[in-house]
């Protein structure tokens, strides 16, 4: 391919080729200098004056210099497909200090590159309360590139006489944050590296959406002191790897996502991945690649000459681990009570004194009013925290485990170092009928500094579900600190000969079974006549339940039987009751009214009779949702 050859393929005179090659084209039409250029180009046509170094020629050389990879590889890819696009050569070099920076803009010179994208080395500099980030200190280089002529664009700096070219990443840290302000959330974190401009960057958009809503930007050393100190209900992570290392952690310490915590990262879209499903704000940084190529190379084309401003809409691309911060979205249900590893054995009827009979069956699953009220409510979507203790044993360790694998939580479960885990050895009759042997073990150990310790949990509570097989001080306790945060009780008197009369009045919902109700009121007469008394003592709401007849309830405003769920053969009753209170308290919590909320409450308290054993038997939300309709 010769001169000729280029002229009569763009139907122009020589002289023409000669002098576009050569950078002498003014007066030459932009039309005819394209059609010229893009002939050359397609057919690699090197001009003779080039090989004598005319300084004149074109090379259609491209340099790109980075001072990494991190983060700049799809940067550096969509530099290379536009180039290559285009017909234009491109040598890439990386910069670790100023002086490999130098020794790269001088080959580059030497070799005739037509243009340069350039990112500056940068160096470490200290920064107040924000830790280490990174400044340019590259101007020497700046200079010798104006003084080459060569057009070039400083990648990512503002600074005078560097040509910047800015990627905003200060805007896609502003998305992220309004994302979650819109939500609810007021305690945001940004989880970034100091030493990186671009992650810092982001960090300064998350503080300044922050100050815009008039919130104020706390600044923690790592997760766990935003999670456990500032309580921070979401995160904004500055690349894949550290959200799924805030992911793993916060999994690991018994935090729900998206329930207790929203986690929303910021990368490279080329770097996000489906799993784990961590919402995300993708940087399309391969298109910034080729917006900043196609810059230059309109630049050395004479087609611009101001660096255009490049945007992009920021865009979340799911919402699998941000949701509203727990308070907005559901209130606590605390469930204040024993945690036993319960011993189920099948019988045909209890043993006589004296007598020895054989059991059908041995179960052993983990149970307790607590438990099971617990695992009931999260099981129908509650946010629920459990307070109690269990002892440091193996049984207490399957307990803690059974709580995790159910989204209970146990942060408020204490481990008694001198107490083994409480023991419930339940004889089940043939009728499904059961009685109950208790060994009180660490849960006797619950007192009113348990109680007290676990004070912050009743700040965003809605319901107090409390039983009375712990001490009764933790009971008065619980039921005190319940009133100072306005939390309603409600109250199952089980394993206790009497109630203080001063604690009904604090009783928003007592509720015994017929056996509970006929022991702890002191007047003879009908049921109707003794849940009356309790009602005149001071109890809200008296709730009696009464197995296979339903239960019969009684308020100052009216009294009503609600019969029971007949479609169930019962295999074991132990717990119905707390089957029936778990779902009562969590429908109510949802503002559904008492008689609403009673025919939720009554199916699960069936369902839950018709397998062995109190945990396994709950009923999940899907389930009585679609039975009850």
């Amino acid at each position: 391919m010769t001169i000729n050859d280029i002229a009569e393929l763009a139907g122009v005179s020589v002289s023409t080729v000669s002098k576009i090659i050569n950078g002498k084209d003014k007066g030459i039409k932009s039309e005819t200098r394209e059609r010229v250029l893009k002939i050359v180009k397609e057919y690699r046509y090197t001009p003779y004056d080039f090989i004598k170094n005319n300084t004149n020629s074109k090379s259609f050389l491209l340099g790109l210099v980075l001072s990494g990879i991190k983060k700049r590889q799809s940067i550096s890819n969509g530099f290379l497909h536009e180039a290559e696009r285009q017909g234009y050569q491109v040598q890439v070099c990386l910069s670790t200090s100023a002086e490999s920076e130098s020794k790269h803009i001088a080959a580059l010179c030497k070799n005739r590159a037509e243009a340069v994208l350039w990112e500056p080395v940068e160096v470490a500099a200290e920064n107040d309360s924000a830790g280490i980030v990174a400044e340019c200190d590259s101007s020497g280089t700046a200079a010798v590139l104006h003084k080459s002529g060569i057009p070039f664009a400083a990648l990512n700096t503002d600074a005078a006489g560097f040509n910047g070219v800015l990627y905003d990443y200060q805007k896609a840290g502003y998305t992220a944050a309004d994302i979650l302000l819109r939500l609810g959330h007021t305690k945001i974190r940004c989880v970034y590296d100091g030493t990186d401009m671009q992650e810092y960057a982001i960090r300064q958009g998350v503080e300044r959406c922050l100050f815009d809503h008039h919130c104020l930007y706390v600044e923690c050393k790592n997760v766990q002191e935003a999670l456990s100190v500032h309580n921070c209900s979401a995160l904004i992570c500055c690349d894949w790897d550290t959200a799924v290392t805030t992911y793993e952690y916060a999994t690991v310490h018994k935090f729900r996502i998206p329930q207790d915590l929203s986690i929303i990262c910021i990368d490279d879209a080329e770097y996000i991945k489906p799993f784990p499903p961590i919402s995300a704000i993708p940087l399309s940084l391969f298109h910034f690649g080729v917006f900043v190529c196609r810059y230059l190379i309109d630049k050395i084309e004479k087609k611009a000459t101001d660096i255009p401003a490049y945007t992009e809409a920021f865009t979340c691309n799911h919402y699998k681990s941000i949701d509203l911060p727990a308070p907005l979205r559901k209130k606590r249900i605390i469930v204040v009570g024993s945690i036993n590893m319960d011993i189920l054995l099948t019988v045909n009827n209890y043993p006589q004194t004296g007598e020895s009979i054989s059991a059908e069956s041995v179960s052993i699953i983990p149970g307790g009013k607590g438990i099971n009220q617990a695992v009931g409510a999260a099981k129908l979507g509650a946010k629920v925290s459990l307070v109690g203790n269990v002892g440091r044993d193996f049984d207490g360790d399957m307990i803690l485990n059974l709580l995790h694998d159910n989204s209970v939580d146990a942060t408020a479960v204490h481990v008694d170092e001198e107490h083994s885990t409480g023991k419930a050895y339940i004889h089940i009759q043939g009728d499904g009928e059961s009685g109950i042997v208790l060994y009180g073990g660490a849960n006797e150990t619950i007192s009113a500094d348990s109680i007290y310790r676990s004070e912050q949990l009743f700040t965003d509570a809605v319901f107090c579900l409390l039983q009375t097989e712990i001490p009764m001080e933790a009971v008065k306790k619980t039921i005190e600190t319940a009133r100072k945060y306005n939390v309603a009780i409600m109250l199952k008197p089980s394993a206790v000969k009497e109630i203080a009369e001063e604690l009904l009045p604090e009783l928003d919902y007592f509720i015994p079974n017929r056996k509970e109700l006929y022991r702890l009121c002191p007047i003879a007469g009908t049921l109707e006549e003794k849940a009356a008394w309790f009602l005149e003592k001071g109890v809200k709401t008296v709730i009696v339940t009464l197995d296979s007849d339903g239960c019969y309830v009684r308020t100052s405003e009216y009294e009503r039987w609600f019969p029971a769920v007949d479609i169930f053969k019962p295999i074991d009753t132990t717990g119905a009751a707390d089957a029936f209170i778990a779902a009562l308290a969590v429908f109510l919590s949802e503002q559904k009214s008492l008689s609403d909320a009673l025919p939720y409450a009554l199916y699960a308290a069936g369902f839950s009779t018709t397998r062995v054993g109190v945990v396994p038997s709950l009923i999940d939300r899907a389930t009585l949702e679609q039975c009850c309709i």
